[in-house]
């Protein structure tokens, strides 16, 4: 029973990533889930995803607004 619980929080910690690799939104992952300890290194890849997901979102309203001058 505990290989089960084991495996299932592991694939849900890895959903979660996923989630946040794909949607660019600002996930934040707890310090503990289940009484199991997240990884500082998984933490750190969600928050650099993040981050990532941020400056593109930036990067394209500035082409956008140097898109909108050049058409005036």
């Amino acid at each position: 029973m505990r290989f089960l619980l084991n495996w299932s929080i592991k694939l849900s910690l890895a959903g979660v990533l996923y989630i946040a690799a794909t949607t660019g939104s600002s996930l934040k992952l707890p310090e503990t889930i289940l009484g199991f300890k997240v990884p500082e290194s998984a933490r750190q890849w969600v928050n650099r995803n993040a981050d990532i997901a941020a400056i593109g979102e930036q990067t394209t309203a500035n082409f956008k607004t140097i898109a909108d001058s050049f058409n005036k």
